[in-house]
């Protein structure tokens, strides 16, 4: 799966003043609503802190995928966020968090979800993905790049 497919530009935020874990689960729920994807926003963050206390979202080398399902949503919603500073998101390498990718999916797409998360998987194992998100000074470049990065790799 090609994440800059489902990932638009519009969801993409550098630079996020953000204090901590909570305040940038809180932020994905809030956007997503003013973004009109959801109404309510307390389903998504008890689904998304849900989420987190099973084990965190925290994968290493600095990369977050905080998901969760909601029964509001039509249509997956891919996030992407560069904090202004990193995070503590009690990740598996206990290394804080500067690149927070979202997922949210309807409740009855579990496939949809599963894909996703290994298309992210598969695009942050590219250094040079890391290298581009860290550097990034505008989301419709970085959206470009990621394109670009994406539609040159072989997918089996």
């Amino acid at each position: 799966m090609q994440i800059w497919k489902h990932l638009k530009t519009e969801n993409i935020y550098l630079n996020v003043s953000l204090a901590d874990k909570y305040a940038a689960l809180c932020f994905i729920a809030d956007t997503l609503k003013k973004n009109g994807f959801i109404k309510n926003t307390d389903i998504l963050i008890n689904g998304l802190i849900e989420r987190e206390k099973t084990m965190s979202t925290g994968i290493g080398n600095g990369i977050c995928f905080p998901h969760t399902t909601s029964p509001e949503l039509t249509e997956a919603a891919l996030m992407l966020i560069r904090p202004l500073e990193a995070l503590d998101f009690e990740a598996l390498d206990n290394l804080p968090v500067n690149i927070i990718m979202a997922i949210v999916v309807p409740e009855n797409q579990t496939d949809l979800h599963l894909q996703m998360l290994a298309g992210m998987s598969r695009l942050c194992r590219d250094p040079d993905f890391l290298t581009i998100v860290r550097s990034a000074e505008d989301e419709q470049m970085l959206w470009q790049k990621i394109k670009e990065l994406e539609e040159g790799m072989a997918f089996h």
